[in-house]
């Protein structure tokens, strides 16, 4: 956080979070206007989150700094609520197809986002496929993913959960790892593995695999979330630990929104060049 102490606080920026919504009632929030657009044409819209992981999420990035609770990498940053579940299960119905990928990519460019964190993922290895198959059949994606990042956002994507006796573990999911098949993607985007409190990869975080020239770590809660989980924004106004890659993305997305404050020079590119750059291999096993 000495990043923020010194007055980088994601001001000015503009961060997506696509995930189950967020609980705009929540006290990590208060004060801050949340835009968004309700993709899965919920019952309750943007704003509101009735599982929870969006919120966790996006309190991260920029939960309030105000001395309760927990606090934010960019407390400052301006969020929009990208929500694609729209009944609160762990299920998100508005991103099952190409088409509908496409278009939370495409809204990134309506609404001018600097940073779009991606929580989500399937359980498909990103070499467990080929080229063709995911040009042929992400198309819409791809295009939508490039014009939002020639638009100034840089993408942001969890690694995938499926570490621990999983067959591929050592690969990331296809959804956070794309550019793979597509080298056009890879600048302007970032894949993020978890590590733990003690800075060693857990058991449950997918590798960087073949993602490695666009990939790093974070924190993302422990093996045993309980004691050593994230401890962030829950909807219903309280807080929980939680351990995932899903907590370690959120943590690269709040940093970059910072840097993006303070270098307002740089690509998104740039950014995540400096990002990966800087990143430590001190302490990972």
């Amino acid at each position: 956080l000495s990043l923020n102490d010194y007055g980088y606080t994601g001001a000015g920026i503009k961060v997506a979070v696509v995930d189950t919504g967020i609980d705009s009632t929540h006290t990590e929030f208060d004060g801050k206007t949340i835009y968004g657009y309700d993709f899965a044409n919920s019952s309750s819209g943007y704003g509101a989150d009735e599982n929870g992981h969006g919120s966790h999420v996006a309190s991260i990035i920029a939960g309030d700094r105000d001395g309760s609770g927990m606090r934010g990498v960019a407390y400052d940053a301006t969020l929009y609520d990208y929500k694609v579940d729209n009944d609160g299960d762990i299920g998100l119905e508005a991103l099952s197809t190409d088409s509908q990928i496409a278009a939370v990519f495409n809204r990134h460019v309506t609404d001018n986002i600097n940073v779009s964190n991606n929580s989500w993922g399937g359980s498909t290895r990103v070499n467990a496929v080929t080229t063709s198959w995911v040009t042929t059949n992400y198309s819409a994606t791809i295009a939508a993913a490039k014009a939002a990042q020639a638009n100034g956002t840089l993408i942001v994507f969890a690694a995938g959960n499926n570490g621990a006796g999983y067959v591929g573990a050592d690969q990331p999911s296809l959804s956070a790892a794309l550019p793979y098949h597509d080298s056009d993607l890879a600048g302007a985007w970032l894949v993020v593995g978890a590590v733990d409190s003690n800075k060693k990869e857990t058991n449950y975080t997918d590798r960087c695999g073949v993602a490695y020239d666009f990939c790093v770590v974070a924190p993302g809660g422990g093996d045993n979330q309980a004691t050593d989980g994230i401890l962030a924004a829950q909807a219903n106004g309280t807080y929980v630990r939680l351990s995932g890659t899903s907590m370690a993305a959120p943590h690269v997305a709040g940093i970059a929104a910072a840097l993006m404050e303070k270098f307002p020079s740089l690509t998104p590119a740039q950014i995540a060049t400096r990002i990966k750059t800087t990143a430590s291999y001190d302490g990972i096993s």
